[in-house]
């Protein structure tokens, strides 16, 4: 059997076997796997000599491990023991006589694995001697074992191994355990500590003096494992003079050891223990002195240099976190008196300076490494402040350089090439990451002290400003502006958090008037404005704009956006903010040119009634960059290509949209002429227009490029027509009403799209854009546009046409509805049909998918919904069927949909029943009664009827929380039967339809009663118990 579970692990395994034989070898070894009796097999042929190939000893000691993790509770078990034995013997041949090859390093750890969790299930039973028998690798000899010499390499290094998995397994906190296992590893621990722990603080001793100066390794091993385990152990078996002392030479030596020292000492610092015994502690460690020692290390001052130790300077951290933390806590324990709060202020004051140095410095990992203790310091500072009302002495003195130091940091590094071609992505993520976190310490600051925070930023802004304004933005490094224009972007948060920048007209507050003051800097920055933009590039910027990084023209037109209330007041500098923008559309970067299309419309949108007549410049001068050109997705030649094709594959197109929706905002400027309104429309149009007849035709071909043009047309077309006016279409609209001749130029545009339209309407994303572009459009045009309508839903609602074309299409229509009332009348009669067939067509539809489930179940809800919108603006008499609604109200599966259905029905019956005064009373809103001959009928026979049906289908469980729902709207229908039909209600129900149906007399007297004394809200409750009742549910 061990050679056929040999052959087939060396089988599964080799990537040249024959597929079908490889797949039967894995089966197999599934298999042997699951037998409980397996490791009896793999046992012997890990422990064989010669030995077997890697990965079978491999799969044998997966094996093996999987037995011993079953047997964890069978302590009476012998063959844990006989694994034991095994294992431990051939351990003893392998790592102190060394009689063959050692094994490979993931042997090694496989086979720690396994010893692991055979202590784990052995040591608090029958295996006590779990750590003696490991000690005995260490030595070559029982002698050498007797006088502590731990001379045997392999053994040595084998135990370590064991001794760090043990602590991994029982006591790390980052591994996940079940409330039996925490259990479990509390009794291993204590075992440890009565028996072991004193024995193997001695063995880690001398680990360490046997091989200081032999073997790095080693002693990197041994500190690391007296790191992990001091987190568990007595503090005072490792805080010895032996061990400190070896410590202290340690960290005086070579990198690697001297790094895994300190982190050794580090984690001694970190042991969780009482406030009093921590300042002890650290008091006894000398660590102020440690740390001043390491800092002035020639490691740690070769700032800026190739031979600056960064892993260094970052376990330093480490440590000073470490104490500060500790330290900080105690000051934070408001349960400490106060002797013992001055003796840690005491001990925290000379660690300030560390905290600020490697916070400071230029290594990122070096300062993540101290951000918690700053944090958790700025916590407590902001505590005392919100406290006292103010800050010691001595905390006030800190704040300052702590800000500064924050501030720093938020620098790009000297060897930063944003923008560049090497640019690192993951670095620039990096950093962005960084600046958040630096940006909620900033946030703390100014919370403690909003003053200094005022002075501090406006200085270090200020000043910059004024270098750029004498030397000109080339003689400051990108860096610098760079900062100071993004501080200036953060302190607009504290400026304006109390409702905007002004308040009548003045600053509200010191910090809003220091923003506006360094507005002002900026702006004047860069001389006097240009007379005339000029046509793109680099050149085209002025002041802090001009400088030749993208960074810096990216953030100055990200600051001019986000402070656009600045010029509300100072209008003065709009032409000269536009003049830059000018430049930035035109810059030959993609990343800033397409940012600042989008920019640009950010800010003419928000000052489009302060331009004036510099619209018109501004209009000449990006002429240029209105000019669509398609480019098709990669490997499309002729086929159809879909919308997300279309908007994934043209990003560039999508950001140009801006411009135009920026054109339509400056061409609908209340200071310029009208007809100058229609001057900048026809201007843009035009190009357009002619650009859309000549692709039209190459598009009727078949022509893939051509048919996209014509679809970014129609784009731009109406996104130029929302830049001109937004709002509601029609009458009821607050949008005052367009220029008639701006309009004359909407309608051309209307035409053209929809011919277009009607030519290449077998396009989704054509249909889609033309869509898009007159529910924009229909803003302007309002009821001109109502004639068209027939040929637009022709046009939109092809054969092929989508289920989500539809649910959009009855959404436009909502909209319409909303707006025009009665003036849709006779087109939304003439539409009614066709579009009922569309829906009805797409709802019968077979469902494949869950994603064609939803849909379906969104375009019944979107349809009711169209019938409410409907019936909520008298229009009602466009519907002349109601079979539709009554089916839809059994859907029992779809919970919504049959609530919003009973409240059509109940729209239906308010305005098509009987009239009546109390009609009104009824309903939520006004609903005009328009009572229609026979429909009293349909109420009685059909609606009352589907109020009883609905809850005695299979699958309605009367007390879930949305059939609730459903059982509510239907008692708000028979409120509203009742109301409208009055006791020839009351009599079909007593005489005809409950005798049907065998509902005894008692119950159904109860509930007419019911029906005819209470008020809704009762009757609502009422029903929902009946139904209950009655259903068992």
């Amino acid at each position: 059997m061990d050679t056929q579970v040999e052959n087939a692990v060396q089988i599964a395994y080799n990537p040249g076997a024959d597929p079908q034989i490889m797949r039967q070898a894995m089966t197999f070894l599934d298999q042997v796997k699951q037998s409980p009796d397996a490791w009896q097999i793999c046992l012997p042929l890990f422990a064989r000599d010669p030995k077997a190939a890697e990965i079978v000893r491999h799969f044998c000691l997966e094996v093996l491990n999987i037995a011993v993790q079953r047997r964890f509770h069978q302590t009476d078990d012998q063959s844990l023991n006989y694994i034991r034995e095994t294992l431990m013997d051939y351990v003893r041949r392998s790592y102190i006589t060394a009689s063959s090859v050692p094994d490979s390093a993931g042997i090694q750890n496989k086979l720690t694995q396994t010893l692991t969790s055979l202590f784990v299930g052995m040591y608090t039973t029958t295996w006590g001697s779990f750590f003696d028998d490991m000690l005995t690798l260490t030595s070559s000899s029982s002698e050498a074992n007797a006088q502590g010499s731990r001379d045997n390499y392999l053994g040595v290094v084998f135990f370590l191994r064991i001794v760090a998995s043990v602590h991994e397994e029982v006591a790390d906190v980052l591994v996940p355990h079940t409330m039996e296992e925490a259990q479990r590893n509390t009794q291993i621990k204590d075992a440890a500590r009565e028996r072991d722990v004193r024995k193997l603080v001695v063995a880690w001793q001398e680990i360490l003096a046997q091989w200081n100066g032999n073997d790095k390794g080693i002693i990197e091993m041994c500190l690391k494992v007296i790191g992990r385990w001091v987190s568990w152990i007595d503090i005072s078996l490792v805080v010895n003079e032996v061990l400190l002392g070896m410590l202290y030479n340690f960290m005086l030596g070579e990198s690697r050891v001297r790094d895994a020292a300190i982190e050794t000492l580090a984690d001694i610092v970190g042991k969780r223990m009482k406030g009093t015994d921590k300042l002890e502690l650290i008091v006894f460690l000398k660590l102020g002195e440690i740390v001043e020692t390491l800092v002035n290390s020639p490691a740690l001052q070769a700032h800026g240099q190739p031979t600056y130790d960064f892993e260094l300077a970052e376990s330093v951290g480490k440590l000073v976190n470490n104490v500060t933390a500790d330290i900080l806590r105690i000051l934070s324990d408001d349960s400490l008196d106060i002797q013992i709060k001055q003796q840690a202020e005491e001990l925290f004051q000379p660690f300030v300076p560390f905290l600020l140095r490697f916070f400071s410095d230029e290594w990122d990992d070096v300062s993540h490494a101290v951000y918690p203790s700053m944090l958790d310091l700025l916590g407590l500072l902001r505590k005392e402040k919100r406290t006292t009302g103010t800050l010691s002495h001595t905390h006030k003195l800190m704040l300052s350089p702590i800000l500064n130091a924050i501030v720093f940091k938020a620098k790009y590094d000297e060897d930063t090439t944003w923008g560049g071609e090497d640019d690192d992505e993951a670095d620039e993520a990096e950093f962005q990451a960084l600046r958040k976190r630096l940006k909620t310490l900033q946030d703390t600051v100014a919370a403690i002290d909003e003053q200094l925070y005022i002075n501090t930023l406006s200085n270090l802004i200020g000043t910059t400003f004024d270098r750029v304004a004498e030397g000109g933005v080339a003689a400051v490094d990108w860096r610098e502006v760079d900062l100071a224009m993004y501080e200036m972007f953060l302190f607009g948060e504290l400026a304006m958090r109390s409702g905007g920048m002004f308040n009548k007209g003045q600053p509200q507050g010191p910090a809003a008037e220091t923003l506006i003051s360094l507005m002002i800097k900026m702006m004047n920055s860069g001389g006097t404005l240009r007379a005339q933009p000029r046509d793109g590039g680099s050149n085209d910027f002025i002041g802090i704009a001009a400088s030749s990084h993208p960074a810096i023209k990216l953030r100055y037109m990200e600051t001019v956006v986000r402070y656009a209330a600045f010029f509300e007041v100072h209008t003065t500098y709009i032409p000269k903010a536009l003049e830059n923008f000018v430049g930035g559309v035109h810059d030959n970067r993609v990343r800033v040119r397409n940012r600042s299309w989008y920019l640009f419309f950010r800010f003419v949108k928000t000052l489009r009634q302060h331009i004036g007549e510099v619209a018109q410049e501004v209009l000449e001068a990006i002429s240029d960059v209105l000019v669509i050109r398609a480019e098709l997705p990669q490997d499309v030649g002729d086929n159809e290509m879909s919308s997300d094709d279309a908007q994934s594959e043209d990003a560039t197109f999508e950001s140009q949209l801006h411009l135009f929706e920026a054109v339509g905002c400056l061409s609908s400027t209340k200071s310029i002429a009208l007809e100058k309104q229609v001057l900048f429309v026809t201007t843009v149009m035009t190009p357009l227009f002619r650009n859309m007849e000549s692709s039209l035709e190459a598009a009727k071909q078949g022509d893939s490029q051509s048919v996209l043009q014509v679809r970014h047309i129609m784009m731009a077309l109406g996104t130029l027509a929302k830049g001109y006016a937004d709002g509601t279409p029609g009458p009821s609209s607050s949008t005052p009403a367009p220029n008639e001749l701006v309009v004359r130029e909407f309608e051309n545009a209307s035409e053209i799209i929809l011919v277009s339209l009607e030519s290449l309407r077998n396009h989704q994303y054509v249909r889609d854009a033309a869509r898009r572009s007159f529910s924009k459009m229909v803003v302007i045009l309002g009821p001109k546009a109502l004639p068209t309508l027939p040929r637009w839903l022709e046009g939109l609602l092809a054969e092929n046409s989508t289920t989500e074309e539809i649910l959009v299409f009855l959404r436009l229509l909502k909209q319409i509805i909303h707006g025009f009332k009665s003036e849709f009348y006779d087109i939304l009669n003439s539409l009614l049909t066709p579009l009922l067939d569309k829906v009805f067509g797409s709802l019968g539809q077979e469902a494949i998918g869950t994603d064609d489930e939803i849909q379906a179940a969104e375009m019944r809800k979107e349809y009711l919904d169209f019938l409410l919108v409907i019936l909520n603006n008298d229009l009602g008499l466009v519907l002349v069927s109601e079979g539709t609604v009554q089916h839809f109200a059994k859907e029992v599966n779809d919970l919504p949909t049959s609530k919003l259905a009973f409240s059509v029905m109940g729209k239906m019956s308010i305005i098509w029943g009987p009239a009546t005064d109390s009609a009104k009373e009824q309903v939520n809103g006004s609903l005009k009664e328009q009572p229609l001959p026979g429909f009293e009928t349909l109420m009685i026979e059909r609606f009352s009827c589907l109020c009883w049906e609905v809850p005695a289908m299979p699958g309605f469980r009367p007390k879930d929380a949305q059939a609730k729902m459903v059982l509510g709207e239907i008692a708000a229908l028979q409120n509203i039967l009742y109301t409208k039909l009055g006791e020839s209600f009351i009599q079909y129900l007593g005489t005809v339809y409950f005798p049907s149906v065998n509902l005894p007399q008692g119950p159904a007297e109860e509930y007419l009663i019911a029906l005819r004394q209470m008020q809704f809200k009762p009757f609502r409750s009422y029903f929902q118990k009946f139904i209950q009742g009655v259903s068992g549910g």
